[in-house]
């Protein structure tokens, strides 16, 4: 080919092309900013105490409105008995007697549990430790269901139950001193996770069947906090993602085919590039919109999935990628050369994969399990060695773009020695990359970056001026910051690194394959001086030129001509 596209640019063009990317990422941090809403909203409820007349019926305080009260079923107001209670919640909940429903645009809800639990002092044993009465730490046990309902429904269907729930009871008491009814400080207890919000109503029903026995300490109450996707930020991240599906798929076919035109077989960076573009093609696809019509318990474990796969596309590009443009490698476009790289990032995304199967997997059938309640230890080294080896990847990035920055030094000062055919060619190849280097150096740290962020930040930050007039969503102008500049990434790449097609024959092309990928030592710059030495003679005696030596002048003129146009 006679080069890629971006060797054939003009830097106005080149100009372009950057203004473009800086105007989509703007636009994409305003939409995320003042557009969307927060990713995600929480409903703070309270548990409704219920005495059931049957124990093997659900527990339904708001069963239905009649003159504008509410009025229950088998739940009865506990009274001074023996009775177990049975802590229910109804949600969402009502307001201003007008009952409220979930929207299937919400996606996914987690339920976690507060417990109140007050300190007794009249009931202190004198053999307990100040520092045992301070804290609690113990193994609670619940039976726990879950049911759902449309608007139309008048029964409700269990769609889950778990007898017993364990869970741990971590509660302390932080003041000086202890005072009689004082409230411990509990940590939040995770309940379930929905990964489809398909109904409209959900019911909760919760029964402590086994707890630890404290004569110092008594439950009174239940809250539930109740965290669902926001509607409006589902909508507006579907919405980006039709779009950006149909400009990926669109120019990764149109790449193809002008691999196809090639008279020769692709290159190992052409294959990664196509590579790259399906990974992104598929990420982008839009089929949450499935989960508006199918109940589909495991979206959130196959977006996990999805994700994974650009992650780890991403970062064997970004190996190959770099290795490739170290113009003195050896083993150029051999995919064995990377046989080490490709294995470690191969087994590192394996690893994470084990580890959301694990829980997000088992969810799928089971919505009450978690790996943080089961074994906590585990999920903290999972997410520590997730952080320290995609730091160890950027600092393993940043050591190979190094290398490659000294390779393209010493090609430039070995320049001015080559013949002018393959100078130009070489300015060409080292102008393509200076301007991509640092392209991939901003989507490998920003990439990284927003990886390491979300393992943490679980709340959506806000930043209002004085007058309260101006506010921004910082969590999803992240969000779609970060989506946008990955599929910018990629169409850009998929786009400049097309081969370009200007009127030059087959033998051009078959020149300048070898001209990009072999070595430049002093015996290439000696050669080139003798074809062109060659040519000149053959000339001057009037003698035919050779197909190829007309190949090496029609290619000095038409980058002759390419450089006048810049």
């Amino acid at each position: 080919m006679a080069g890629t596209i971006l060797e054939n640019l003009s830097n106005r063009k080149l100009a372009v092309v950057l203004f473009i990317i800086l105007v989509i990422q703007f636009v994409s941090f305003l939409i995320g900013a003042f557009i969307a809403p927060a990713p995600a909203n929480t409903e703070q409820a309270t548990a409704t105490m219920c005495v059931p007349d049957d124990y093997e019926k659900l527990a339904i305080p708001f069963h239905q409105i009649v003159n504008g009260n509410t009025e229950s079923k088998n739940c009865q107001k506990p009274k001074e008995s023996n009775k177990p209670i049975v802590f229910a919640f109804q949600i969402p909940l009502a307001r201003e007697n007008v009952r409220l429903d979930y929207s299937r645009w919400m996606s996914n809800l987690i339920a976690l549990l507060t417990f109140e639990i007050s300190y007794r002092s009249f009931s202190d044993d004198s053999s307990t430790s100040i520092a045992d009465l301070r804290t609690i730490k113990k193994e609670i046990g619940m039976k726990v269901t879950l049911a759902a309902k449309d608007a139309g429904d008048d029964d409700w269907k269990i769609i889950a139950s778990k007898n017993p729930l364990k869970r741990n009871l971590n509660c302390r008491i932080n003041t000086p001193q202890l005072e009689d009814q004082q409230g411990y400080d509990c940590d939040l207890v995770h309940l379930f996770e929905l990964q489809s919000l398909f109904y409209d109503y959900y019911l909760i029903n919760i029964q402590i069947v086994s707890s630890p026995t404290l004569r110092h300490a008594e439950l009174t109450d239940l809250n539930l906090a109740a965290i669902h996707q926001n509607g409006g930020f589902t909508k507006v991240w579907l919405s980006l993602k039709t779009v950006f599906f149909v400009i990926t798929l669109l120019t990764l076919i149109w790449y193809w085919n002008r691999l196809q035109q090639l008279s020769r077989k692709t290159t190992l960076l052409e294959r990664t590039i196509i590579m790259l573009g399906v990974v992104m093609t598929q990420l982008n696809a839009p089929i949450e919109y499935l989960s508006l019509f199918y109940d589909l318990g495991f979206m959130n474990f196959l977006s996990d999935i999805r994700q994974g796969i650009l992650y780890s596309g991403l970062l064997s590009f970004w190996c190959i990628f770099t290795g490739e443009h170290l113009l003195d490698g050896v083993q150029r476009s051999c995919l064995s050369y990377y046989a080490k790289q490709l294995a470690i990032i191969l087994s590192a995304s394996t690893a994470l994969f084990l580890f959301d199967s694990i829980e997000r997997g088992i969810q799928w059938i089971n919505p009450f399990f978690t790996i943080w309640e089961v074994e906590s230890n585990l999920a903290i080294i999972f997410i520590f060695l997730a952080i320290l080896s995609a730091t160890a990847f950027f600092l393993f990035l940043c050591y190979q773009v190094s290398r490659v920055r000294a390779t393209l030094s010493s090609k430039q000062s070995s320049l001015p020695s080559m013949s002018s055919t393959r100078r130009l060619v070489y300015q060409g190849i080292i102008y393509r990359f200076k301007f991509l280097l640092w392209a991939t150096l901003i989507c490998a740290g920003i990439t990284i970056s927003a990886f390491i962020t979300n393992q943490f930040v679980d709340e959506n930050y806000h930043w209002e001026d004085e007058t309260q007039l101006l506010e921004l969503q910082w969590t999803s102008a992240m969000y779609t910051t970060v989506y946008a500049m990955w599929n910018n990434y990629v169409v850009v790449l998929l786009i400049l690194y097309a081969p370009s097609h200007k009127g030059l024959g087959p033998n051009v092309d078959n020149l300048s394959e070898e001209i990009e990928f072999n070595r430049l030592t002093s015996d290439d710059r000696i050669e080139d001086n003798g074809e062109v030495s060659s040519i000149k003679e053959q000339e001057d005696k009037g003698l035919p030129s050779t197909s190829e030596d007309k190949s090496h002048m029609s290619l000095l003129q038409e980058l002759t001509n390419k450089q006048n146009i810049d």
